[in-house]
């Protein structure tokens, strides 16, 4: 018996020592920040993309009255209590169909953008550009595509991180105010703190992600044009979309076939190798290759790219570190290069 309960209790302090090392190991927040950056402008394109038709869509007369998308929400004061959903879409573009002010709050929705995407006031700003994106897509949900998970996904989580910790405005202000105050070191910053929230943002992206990643392949298995290997040549036949014309690949369907099936696969190999260190890098570069081919098939660059964006989310911090070290002596030595020394100053004098 003493050896049983040795071996839950072993089994148990393994288990919990796992759980621990997963989800609280503090890391280096600069892979958020890099996430700050790519998704603010990402956020910034999608709300844009919205000013072209602003009128159009929400303004009076347009194609997305408020009463009548409540109606299909079933949260309108007009439908049946029966009816009603117990179901959240709050939009502040839902407050007024007014031209003016519409392209105010469209304004103040692509300034929060811009702010967050600098990081300026990040604790403030990734708050208000995620409200800023939902209320786009809960006023016109009909209209969303697959762009808009990825996206908010993306921006909720990095409520939470210290995304602004590096590369962002917040960070000159916080070096500024070190520098006035002699009683901190000016290069307090020039070693990377390790923050436990970084690693549980960064450890949420990475499930939810994984989490999606299986739902697109389950998905896929429920349509006959994936099992039958057409998927791939459907979205190629589609010419209002596709960015390239690959049409020719109709004399060669055991491309079209492998192709087919290699999205399939690697969309249900990926969040049960992704977590294998050995494995990560390899399907990483699968992923570029993979969401760059389907952009050219099927047009759809922004959720392509959100798509790469949020597989950043599995890359080391360390990597990145490194990475962005190496960029700054490259950038520090092409500076020490093309200063120019006393010695050429004489001669040129």
């Amino acid at each position: 018996m003493n050896a049983i309960a040795n071996y839950f209790s072993d089994l148990c302090e393994s288990i919990g020592r796992g759980w621990n090392r997963f989800w609280f190991t503090p890391v280096d927040p600069l892979p958020l920040s890099v996430l700050r950056i790519l998704a603010g402008c990402v956020a910034m394109y999608y709300l844009a993309s919205y000013g072209f038709d602003l009128q159009r869509w929400f303004g009076p007369g347009g194609l997305l009255p408020a009463e009548a998308v409540r109606r299909l929400l079933g949260v309108s004061e007009f439908s049946p209590v029966e009816e009603q959903e117990a179901v959240f879409h709050f939009s502040y573009l839902y407050f007024t169909d007014s031209p003016g002010a519409l392209w105010v709050m469209h304004g103040l929705g692509m300034l929060v953008a811009v702010l967050f995407t600098v990081g300026l006031f990040t604790r403030i700003t990734s708050v208000l550009s995620l409200v800023a994106v939902l209320a786009y897509v809960h006023r016109g949900p009909m209209i969303a595509g697959p762009l808009e998970p990825v996206l908010t996904m993306v921006l909720f989580y990095l409520c939470f991180g210290p995304s602004g910790q590096y590369l962002s405005i917040d960070q000159l202000l916080r070096r500024w105010r070190a520098n006035r105050n002699v009683a901190q070191q000016p290069d307090a910053e020039s070693l990377p703190s390790k923050s436990v929230a970084a690693g549980i943002v960064l450890r949420l992206m990475q499930v939810h992600l994984a989490g999606l990643y299986l739902t697109m392949a389950l998905t896929k298995l429920a349509g006959p044009p994936w099992w039958d290997g057409e998927a791939v040549w459907w979205l190629i036949a589609h010419t209002e979309s596709r960015l390239v014309d690959l049409t020719f690949l109709h004399r060669s369907p055991f491309v079209l076939d492998a192709w087919t099936h290699a999205i399939v696969l690697f969309e249900l190999l990926f969040p049960l190798l992704i977590w294998n260190r050995l494995a990560r890098p390899l399907l990483l570069i699968v992923a570029v290759i993979m969401w760059g081919s389907l952009a050219l098939i099927t047009g759809l660059v922004a959720f392509c790219a959100m798509m790469l964006v949020a597989n950043l989310a599995f890359v080391s911090p360390e990597t990145v570190r490194s990475a962005w070290n190496s960029c700054c002596r490259s950038s520090d030595e092409v500076k020490a290069a093309t200063k120019p020394t006393s010695a050429n100053k004489v001669a040129a004098g």
